[in-house]
């Protein structure tokens, strides 16, 4: 896999990786009907404007150009519950991360994850942490996987659903 960083030209592929990722990740724990209302040049758009405004995101391509996954961070956005402003545990984020269904379980998670991790250091962030929502077991499992600890919930709503979202840290982003 190629992974290289974002511009706002991708930003008609993050959106087909993040919908169909959606997709395939959330189906049977969001209400389908909001899976199947994402609107593809609705969240271009927004990838033109997270892009615009200083989020980053890394995208992978196979051996043929084709894309395959993304993954995007920026500094800390949504800090786990108690965590001190002045002190922080963490002061990096993975905002997305997400593959097409035809390229799971073949590393591509943790590469993005590495890769992710590198940009971030020479950022000077050493620590991360992420939301993921507590029935995505799949997602859950990988994260613990990579040394995650879980430190913190909070209640998200997805349509019209009341869902939890777990974050997991990374105080030390060396682990990964």
């Amino acid at each position: 896999m190629n992974i290289r960083p974002c511009t706002q030209d991708d930003a008609n592929d993050l959106a087909h990786i993040h919908i169909e990722g959606w997709r395939a990740s959330y189906g049977g724990l969001v209400d389908q009907s909001f899976l199947d209302a994402l609107d593809k040049d609705k969240r271009a758009a927004d990838w033109v404007k997270w892009l615009g405004e200083g989020t980053e995101a890394l995208i992978a391509q196979d051996d043929a150009g084709k894309p395959a996954g993304f993954i995007s961070f920026n500094r800390l956005m949504t800090p786990p519950p108690g965590m001190s402003p002045v002190r922080p545990l963490y002061t990096s984020e993975i905002l997305a991360i997400y593959i097409l269904p035809d390229y799971w379980r073949q590393g591509l998670g943790k590469q993005l994850m590495k890769a992710a991790v590198t940009r971030l250091k020479e950022k000077k962030h050493k620590s991360l942490c992420l939301w993921v929502l507590e029935k995505n077991t799949r997602g859950n499992a990988f994260y613990k996987a990579l040394g995650g600890q879980k430190c913190g919930k909070k209640d998200v709503t997805i349509g019209n659903q009341k869902l939890t979202d777990v974050c997991y840290g990374w105080r030390d982003t060396a682990v990964i």
